[in-house]
């Protein structure tokens, strides 16, 4: 069963270039996260229209020019950087595909196994979480420190996240533009 991981790069990042193509210790954003993505199998671009010279400039600089890179409907938002995504997976309407965020990109190895894991023993949707670990307050309406927040019951969610491509498919159906798999 193989796997396809979807890059999106809404429209908000037309005016926040640097947070996709300017290096990161020797590499950008983009270049990091497509070369970890690939580890785990084929990996799509998908982007608002005035990014796309730019993605694929950069990605065939770095030999990356085999990467697939689709552009989004109007007006770009991350749900239509998705559905280009899904789209260019119409032949497989199935199986497991990682969904990433551009601004997110250090991809722990490891992580990305335990996910195409999960979902090649049949979970539609995997969220990765950690533990939270920074010491976390409640303040008053004035700003002062009034509680520390036991953190046990805590997580943040990280990235990847995989999907059934079905599954993914029926989330971003009709999804607004802001959309995120969390609330879906």
């Amino acid at each position: 069963m193989s796997v396809t991981a979807i890059l999106p790069v809404p429209q908000c990042f037309i005016s926040r270039r640097d947070a996709v193509f300017a290096p990161v210790a020797g590499q950008s954003p983009l270049v990091r996260i497509v070369r970890t993505l690939q580890s785990a199998g084929d990996v799509v671009v998908c982007a608002a229209e005035p990014l796309i010279d730019d993605m694929r400039t950069v990605l065939a600089a770095q030999n990356l020019s085999s990467v697939r890179v689709e552009t989004a409907a109007a007006p770009g938002g991350r749900a239509q950087c998705i559905a280009a995504g899904l789209q260019a997976l119409a032949d497989r309407p199935k199986g497991p595909v990682l969904l990433h965020d551009i601004a997110w990109p250090l991809v722990a190895p490891a992580l990305l196994v335990r996910v195409v894991a999960a979902l090649r023993d049949g979970a539609g949707a995997v969220l990765p979480t950690c533990p939270v670990t920074d010491s976390i307050k409640a303040v008053d309406t004035g700003g002062a420190v009034t509680a520390t927040v036991d953190r046990a019951p805590l997580r943040t969610v990280q990235y990847p996240r995989g999907f059934d491509a079905a599954v993914l498919a029926r989330l971003i159906s009709g999804a607004p533009e802001a959309f995120d798999e969390m609330e879906a």
